[in-house]
């Protein structure tokens, strides 16, 4: 087991950002402190960072967007795997 650390930018608001985190979360236990998310996850720990809002212009549309950063202490590959699965497809959104 090894830390992992990563971070994407994900199309949301930090209002819609908190609205579907505990969607997003499951069934696993969270503290939020601040723009910091705190969980214990398959007997390490995961820490999920929410950046500052920004808006990305593409004409004459703007498009809000955070930088998240998720780090992984002590979680083996199958657990991270399988939580950001679920945490990705809870924020995905319906198009066509």
């Amino acid at each position: 087991m090894t830390d992992q650390q990563f971070s994407k930018e994900m199309g949301v608001t930090h209002k819609d950002f908190y609205r579907l985190l505990p969607r997003a979360m499951g069934d696993t236990a969270y503290e939020i402190n601040g723009n910091t998310v705190h969980a214990a996850l398959a007997g390490g720990a995961l820490t999920i960072s929410l950046g500052d809002p920004q808006i990305r212009r593409i004409a004459l549309m703007a498009i809000p967007y955070a930088k998240v950063s998720f780090h992984f202490d002590g979680v083996d590959e199958a657990s991270r795997s399988s939580f950001m699965q679920h945490f990705d497809l809870s924020f995905q959104r319906g198009g066509g």
